[in-house]
């Protein structure tokens, strides 16, 4: 073949889960499956060599990897990794920590699944015990350099956080050519990347042109959407809702962008009973400092959910008090045990909680409660 295309379409579900603190499955496949399975059917349509380039085509959406508003120490982290119609393991990397040998020896630190992603500059030393663990971790936006330091003590259990990648599309094209070779498939040209840019979709008479036609060689269906808001909701993951949110300018609107995606949350609060001033949208995620909303509008929102035939599937997503996701060390030891579900809301100085609690009455409370400034 001449070129071949990796398209990406939406599904933030290629590759592992990055939830740190998350117990993960025995026995997982590892985090290229997908893309092993991909290359798998590649070799089964009987090609043997790319004469040309491996695209990582990620022009679903339009190029938009931040949202208006994202402070810039939050682009380091795997909750505001950037946003992607090709992504992959959550656009993050899951970094592990570790006491070294000795004390006054390097920590371990470690990057998966992938070690040599980023220039590790390891200066987290390893403390005596009963030390205060002191970790420090530093990238710079567009830098592929992990600058990690501070100090572990010796006796410390091993700690983890997640990463957020620099160029996600191209880490993929680059674990797919890797599983490409290893099923006897030769690409001879290089790994490139598109992406339609803001001013190149402002300037062409379609943002979007239709794609010339392709042969499909292989492809990956994403699971049902119902249970990734299960995963955007339990586990407050903010790429995912991001990506969710173009997705909806695209099938709407057919315009995978975060303006028109804004657009469609907006006409749905509008149905939902929310007036323009209770709700302002500058993201999806509510990552970005411009998003505002008031209480009274999620109210809104619960009681318009309670009444809709997807009740059930809403209702299943959220977190439930002590017992899974962002609650599940929560109202433990107490009567609201397994009662309350309901979504968290966490930013520096910022701490929500709404949702649903079924009384002892049988009646059920619609609340939320958000502490700003505290």
């Amino acid at each position: 073949v001449g070129d071949l295309f990796l398209v990406g379409r939406g599904d933030p579900n290629l590759g592992h889960r990055v939830l740190p603190d998350r117990p993960r499955p025995v026995n997982e496949e590892p985090a290229d499956a997908v893309l092993q399975k991909l290359a798998g059917q590649v070799a089964a349509k009987g090609v043997r060599e790319v004469a040309g380039n491996l695209v990582a085509d990620d022009t679903h959406f339009l190029f938009e990897p931040f949202s208006r508003g994202w402070e810039e120490d939050d682009l380091q982290w795997g909750y505001g990794a950037p946003v992607t119609a090709l992504a992959f393991n959550d656009n993050a990397l899951l970094i592990r920590f570790a006491p070294g040998a000795a004390v006054g020896e390097r920590a371990r630190v470690e990057l998966e699944p992938s070690a040599d992603y980023y220039r590790l500059n390891n200066r987290l030393e390893t403390a005596p015990a009963g030390t205060r663990t002191r970790i420090y971790v530093e990238r710079k936006t567009g830098s592929k350099r992990l600058e990690v330091w501070g100090e572990i003590a010796a006796d410390a259990d091993e700690d983890e956080d997640s990463v957020s990648m620099d160029d996600p599309p191209r880490f993929a094209a680059e674990l797919f050519r890797r599983a490409l070779d290893a099923g006897g498939i030769t690409v001879r040209g290089q790994v490139e990347v598109r992406h339609v840019t803001r001013v190149e979709a402002a300037t062409r008479p379609d943002a979007f042109p239709q794609s010339p036609a392709r042969v499909v060689l292989a492809e990956h269906v994403s699971q049902p959407l119902a249970e990734d808001i299960k995963t955007i909701n339990k586990f407050s993951q903010n790429l995912h809702v991001e990506m969710l949110l173009r997705t909806l300018g695209a099938e709407v609107k057919q315009y995978g962008s975060l303006t028109v995606g804004l657009e469609v949350l907006d006409e749905f609060a509008r149905e939902a009973g929310i007036e323009k001033e209770e709700a302002i949208f500058a993201d999806g995620s509510g990552l970005s400092r411009h998003s505002l909303i008031a209480p009274r509008a999620i109210i809104h929102l619960l009681r318009h959910m309670a009444k809709s035939p997807r009740f059930e599937t809403f209702l299943n997503s959220l977190p439930i008090s002590g017992a899974d996701g962002t609650l599940d060390e929560r109202f433990t030891g107490t009567a609201a045990r397994g009662r309350i579900r309901a979504k968290t809301g966490t930013m520096e100085r910022v701490n929500a909680l709404s949702g649903y609690m079924d009384l002892p009455s049988g009646e059920r409370l619609a609340f939320s409660i958000m502490g700003n400034k505290h």
